[in-house]
């Protein structure tokens, strides 16, 4: 996490390869070793940074428990997780070098993108099961994406102070599955089990 600090207190282009493996105690000719560019080590650990802290999120989805369940276990994870400083510092710093370099692409295919695709997979698994509507799995994990950060995630990347407590977040969750399934539950009127 030493290095995330580094990048996230001087930037990409500030931060050198010499300071981050001095940091890291390896020569800089050992990172050379292991990264192309400064650019692709930024990704790799950025997506590391990102992946170790949802993996355990991601853990709680399951196509064996109601949908409605699932949403909220998942729910009680995610959301928590993805506002630690440390994941919020790495967001920022993705959307900011995302600008300027191909460091945002890169994360999002290291971070991001292989978590998220657990999700759609899992999506469709429900929905090939009858547990969800026919539609497009990426397309509602996406809404379940925005849906769980829809109310908070906007003002903790801004600095903006919101209420981050269990009892809030148990309330967005909540709103999160009610909203999910209005929309992708099954059109039988089941709950999802």
């Amino acid at each position: 996490m030493a290095v995330v600090k580094r990048f996230g207190e001087l930037g990409l282009e500030q931060a050198s390869m010499s300071e981050i493996a001095a940091r890291a105690g390896v020569s800089k000719a050992t990172l050379y070793n292991y990264f192309e560019s400064k650019e692709e080590m930024f990704a790799e650990f950025m997506g590391a940074a990102a992946q170790q802290g949802v993996g355990a999120a991601f853990e709680r989805l399951k196509t064996t428990v109601p949908v409605r369940d699932a949403l909220l276990s998942f729910g009680k994870h995610c959301p928590v997780v993805v506002l630690t400083p440390q994941l919020l510092a790495v967001r920022r710093l993705a959307h900011l070098e995302g600008g300027r370099s191909k460091v945002g692409a890169l994360f999002y295919e290291r971070g991001p993108k292989p978590g998220w695709g657990v999700v759609t997979d899992l999506r469709q698994q429900l929905i090939d099961a009858g547990k969800l509507r026919s539609c497009n799995a990426a397309i509602a994990t996406a809404h379940l994406r925005g849906l769980y950060e829809a109310e908070l995630l906007e003002l903790r990347l801004l600095g903006v102070p919101a209420d981050t407590s269990a009892r809030n977040i148990a309330k967005v969750v909540q709103r999160t599955a009610d909203m999910f399934l209005a929309a992708y539950g099954p059109t039988d009127g089941t709950d999802a089990a």
